[in-house]
This record gives structure tokens, sequence and C-alpha cells, in this order.
């Protein structure tokens, strides 16, 4: 792709900053050719402030899967504009990323395998999914999209009233316990199980299971 990002799945994973205009909200951007909409991005803090007027935007981090999820169709991406190492996304190839956008994108590969995390790690992962008190089960495995490089997914099953507060403990005890390079994967997903596809589902089993909810037994004379 280029320099600063040498394949699709560098500038998938990267977390970049861009302007955002502190009177009308509205993203950084350019217009190299009539029509031709781009938003701009930088790489870094001092190449971003080289190139805009930072009293007329705030600069915020944003990861560049949720920035693509947020681009209408026809809007490309330039990173580091008017850097030899910088790079440009044409709206034509952010609409094939696009797809990528979610973490099992329809229609792809996706090989599962296990996720041997620290056991550090692993018990504050528990810890936080057990705290929640609705956790039945836990699981956390490593998987491939195409040809992507590891990927980690942790995914649950949990009481429904409380499946939706379930993910911010976990991603709070991950992130506080360890760091992507650590963990050997460019990036995590935290899901109910309902958001893991069926056929990955299929594929799960012991050797993926962090915690399983004993069930209670109640006797009646």
């Amino acid at each position: 792709m280029g320099a600063v990002f040498p394949t699709k799945w560098d500038f998938l994973f990267a977390t970049v900053l861009i302007g955002v205009d502190r009177t009308t909200g509205v993203f950084s951007g350019s217009e190299p050719t009539p029509g031709q909409q781009m938003v701009a991005v930088w790489t870094s803090e001092e190449i971003a402030t080289a190139a805009l007027h930072v009293e007329s935007w705030e600069l915020k981090q944003i990861k560049v899967r949720e920035l693509l999820a947020l681009l209408p169709d026809g809007i490309g991406v330039v990173v580091d504009p008017e850097r030899s190492t910088g790079m440009t996304a044409p709206a034509a190839y952010v609409a094939q990323l696009k797809r990528y956008v979610s973490p099992f994108p329809p229609g792809s590969q996706v090989r599962v395998d296990a996720w041997q995390l620290d056991e550090a790690v692993r018990n504050a992962v528990i810890d936080a999914a057990t705290g929640t008190g609705s956790v039945q089960e836990l699981y956390a495995f490593s998987y491939t999209v195409d040809d992507s490089p590891p990927l980690g997914c942790i995914a649950y099953v949990a009481e429904a009233r409380d499946s939706d507060a379930v993910g911010a403990p976990i991603d709070s005890a991950l992130s506080a316990s360890t760091s992507l390079e650590e963990l050997g994967v460019a990036t995590v997903t935290i899901t109910g199980m309902g958001g893991v596809p069926e056929e990955v589902r299929a594929a799960l089993g012991d050797a993926h299971l962090l915690h399983r909810r004993r069930q209670s037994r109640f006797w009646r004379r």
C-alpha cells in the first residue's frame, strides 16, 4: 500500500489522528481533484500539527476500522498528506476494505486456533467476566480472516438481561494486564456468543474454554 502501512491489515488495525473542526465537527479532508473527496489522517501529532491550524482543529485518535465504518460511499482516505512516506486509499479501495470492519466478514475464510493466554491475563479476564455474575461460559480463541495476521476473540454466553454489560469489564481487565504485542494478535474482539458466526462457534471446544459456570443442583425430598 504505502511506506507508512505496507499492507491493508497494517492500515486497518492502525490508530491514527484525525482533525475535527472545533465549530462544525467536520473531519479534516481535501479534494485533490474535483469530485474526489478524501478524509485526511496523520500518524503522529508532530506531522498533524505541522499540517493543520490546531487553533481551528481538535486532534482526536481514531481506529481506522472505526473511521471506515463512519465514511459515506465515495470518500477516500489520505494518510500523512504531502509526505513521501504517506499513502492514499482511494474511495474504491476503501469500499473494498469496509467488509473487514466486521470481526467476521461474511464470505471470508475464517480459521480458528487455540489462543494461549498468559496465566495472569487469563485470570484477570475470568475474574472480570465472572464478577458480573451473569457469565455462563467464556471462550478465548485466535483466528485469521482470509490472509490476515492472527486476531483474538473473547466470546461469552451470559444471561440475556446482563449480556451488554459484560464486555466493558473484560476490555478494561485486558487493557490493564497486557498489550496487543504481548498477546500476539493485531486486535481483540470482545463479544457475546451471538456475535460469533455459527461455523466459528462449531469449531470451539475445550481448548478454547476459559470458564464454565457450575450448574446449581436443587434436591427435592
